[in-house]
């Protein structure tokens, strides 16, 4: 008969749990191919164990923070990269693991220093060279984003998004052509990418390549039909070519792909003038402006549309708000004097036109209707035109008319002059009509004035300044009102 402390052992070795699995198997089992939910549950398990190596406790933790990612909890999964960090700084990959999710969590900053930090002890790790290379190149440091993407491309030439992104930077630096080249290049490694072919559209368009800009983009937006960069890109580049119906197309599909977005109405707007659609123009600039209103070149678009418009006043009030905030602003003073000349405000028009003469970048027309407010102010007005002349080559346009007001040529000779470059004909024709008319009425000759004002409205097109103060030269010939003043 056994003793009973044999019979008790048996019954305890029967009771007693089975040996633990070796700790390396249990490593094993963390690290293995898992569904993310799995692998964090395997990884937790052998966390616990608190006699794990810390380089082990490190890999282990790296692996549950890529499950967390897997599932989108970016949060948890920097917070087991960044211990395990803790445990082994120098690990470069754990450093790009960091960096990255430090830019999904919006630390830019801080995703740039695990970058550099990773490349200190890896030199030849070309995602950190991409990746903070692309940083820079967001924050604008395009010199030194062209460096890293330099060596990334060299360490990894087959990337397409490193292709991709060296293109970007070369775009910004102002080297179209080798943009251009850079982006081809990426597409040859990455055929289709959006991104790259945005990039080629818009080096194209930087180099007035229209018709290849909007090829790409539109290969971009065959890809997704949503993409919003390459729809206003396409849009612009479809105004830039003067294929203004298809312009107004793209802004209006970005309109509703962006809604309340000011941008896309300013486009249009742009594109409606340019095919005398003044109303539109006005009520898209009016849009814009409630969200900006000081911006320069929407009133000035919506002062165009309203002077279109015959709303001469609204007009006048949109420059001079602009002037408002910048008083010597030309192309707002020289607006607001033809304006003003359209109204008949000689004294004021008379102002304004002197002091934008004074302005390097003043229009060359703005002599001329300087000539024309003086006159009607009856200010001596010969002096200041004779110096605006003096410049100007006797053939070069607007030169002819210049002469004209002063007594040196004839009309027909103006209207030859027009007439002499085929390209530019009909608009300086249409100017030439405008100004004989003026000069005509200024020397009451109604039936001469009548007659060259009427062919000014026949030739010129509905936007031309030239239009509307035709329009309104013929308003005081009816109205009797056409003589000059007979003094300040």
């Amino acid at each position: 008969m056994a003793s009973f402390s044999s019979r008790m052992l048996g019954v305890f070795a029967l009771l007693a749990p089975l040996p633990a699995e070796p700790a390396a198997k249990q490593d094993l089992a963390c690290f293995a191919p898992a569904a993310a939910e799995e692998k964090i549950v395997l990884c937790t398990s052998v966390l616990a164990d608190m006699t794990l190596p810390p380089a082990t406790h490190a890999l282990a933790l790296l692996a549950r923070g890529e499950a967390h990612a897997t599932l989108g909890d970016f949060v948890k999964a920097y917070a087991d990269t960044n211990t395990a960090l803790l445990l082994n700084p120098h690990d470069a990959a754990a450093l790009v693991t960091r960096g990255k999710l430090r830019e999904t969590l919006n630390t830019p900053d801080k995703a740039e220093e695990d970058y550099t930090a990773a490349l200190k002890e890896d030199s030849g790790l070309a995602e950190a060279y991409a990746r903070r290379g692309k940083l820079r190149l967001e924050r604008g440091a395009n010199t030194e984003a062209l460096a890293d993407l330099t060596e990334a491309r060299r360490l990894n030439p087959g990337d397409g998004e490193t292709q991709s992104l060296f293109a970007a930077a070369r775009l910004k630096s102002g080297t179209g052509d080798d943009a251009i080249a850079a982006f081809t290049a990426a597409l040859d490694a990455k055929p289709g990418d959006p991104a790259a072919l945005r990039g080629r559209a818009t080096a194209y368009a930087q180099h007035g390549l229209y018709k290849e800009a909007i090829a790409d983009f539109t290969s971009a937006l065959v890809v997704n039909a949503s993409d919003l960069a390459a729809r206003e890109g396409r849009g612009v580049a479809y105004l830039q070519s003067s294929n203004f119906n298809a312009a107004i197309a793209d802004f209006t599909a970005l309109e509703a792909l962006k809604p309340g977005d000011p941008a896309p109405f300013f486009f249009r707007a742009t594109a409606l003038l340019q095919i005398n659609e003044a109303v539109a123009a006005d009520e898209d600039f009016t849009f814009f402006l409630k969200k900006h209103p000081a911006d320069e070149e929407a009133l000035l678009g919506r002062a165009l549309a309203r002077q279109m418009l015959a709303n001469h006043t609204g007009a006048e009030a949109d420059l001079s708000l602009i002037l408002a905030r910048a008083p010597d602003a030309a192309v707002a003073l020289a607006m607001r004097g033809f304006i003003r000349v359209i109204l008949g405000k000689w004294k004021d028009a008379s102002a304004d036109l002197a002091q934008a003469a004074r302005l390097p970048n003043a229009p060359a027309d703005v002599a001329l209707w300087r000539f024309i407010a003086e006159s009607r102010a009856g200010l001596p007005a010969a002096t200041a035109l004779t110096a605006a002349a003096e410049p100007f080559a006797p053939t070069t346009w607007p030169a002819p008319v210049m002469q004209y007001f002063l007594g040196n040529v004839s009309g027909d000779q103006v209207l030859d002059a027009a007439e002499r470059e085929p390209a530019f004909a009909l608009e300086r024709l249409c100017e030439a009509y405008y100004y004989l008319g003026e000069a005509a009425a200024l020397l009451n000759d109604s039936e001469s004035a009548h007659k060259m004002l009427t062919a000014a409205i026949g030739t010129c097109k509905i936007r031309h300044t030239e239009y509307a103060g035709a329009k309104a030269a013929l308003q005081r010939l009816a109205n009797g009102s056409q003589k000059p003043a007979k003094g300040p």
